[in-house]
């Protein structure tokens, strides 16, 4: 949390709201949800995805949506948010699906993998941080990074170690990083349409005149 704090309070500097932007100013949003997982499927995320999208949509972002995406699907959909974010003001990143940490790094892990040891992760999974820099290297205003992706790790029978969660993340200055829950710490799927994190973030998003610290607490 003292990540998401630290950058939260430089964004409030540039961007007082996300509904005080007019729809003429330049927004871009990747949101990826991944569900259809060889173990441990989650019923959520692809419902996550589709209605941050649709909410983005409202609030005036052109939305890129990846569902059940291989690691080669994530890859060309970063790629090409990565373009359109160097020319926007506000860029967002949000991912719902199983992620994990391997060695102080997050893996954000594609639909349909199977991932055998730690090892592996490198090869099969995609390194958070390479949103990360594709963020920083783009120089527009605000970013905000959405995390719904701390729930347990569906590998763990092949892995050695038993950490668990997300490791907290450093960010480039203007850029939020918002987790489902603190690091290193699991979140709930939730047993309705959205998960439990998500599902509060979206009714959130939705009310008028909040401050983006409103929304995220």
């Amino acid at each position: 949390m003292q990540t998401f704090t630290k950058y939260l309070l430089i964004a409030l500097l540039i961007l007082p709201t996300l509904h005080t932007f007019t729809h003429a100013s330049t927004r871009i949003a990747l949101v990826i949800g991944n569900g259809a997982y060889q173990s441990s499927p989650l019923r959520n995320p692809v419902n996550d995805a589709t209605d941050m999208a649709a909410i983005l949509s409202q609030l005036g972002f052109e939305v890129i949506t990846e569902t059940n995406a291989s690691k080669r699907d994530m890859v060309q959909a970063i790629d090409l948010f990565a373009e359109k974010l160097k020319q926007a003001e506000i860029g967002l990143f949000y991912f719902a699906g199983h992620g994990m940490q391997i060695n102080n790094r997050n893996s954000l892990i594609p639909s349909q993998v199977a991932v055998s040891s730690e090892s592996a992760v490198e090869f099969e999974a995609v390194d958070a941080g390479r949103i990360m820099g594709k963020m920083g290297y783009a120089g527009n205003k605000l970013n905000v990074v959405i995390l719904d992706a701390c729930r347990n790790n569906p590998f763990a029978r092949t892995f050695r170690t038993s950490i668990q969660g997300l490791a907290r993340m450093d960010a480039p200055v203007g850029t939020i990083v918002a987790y489902a829950t603190a690091p290193g710490s699991i979140a709930a799927d939730g047993t309705g349409r959205n998960g439990i994190y998500t599902k509060h973030l979206l009714r959130a998003l939705q009310k008028p005149n909040l401050d983006i610290q409103d929304i995220f607490n």
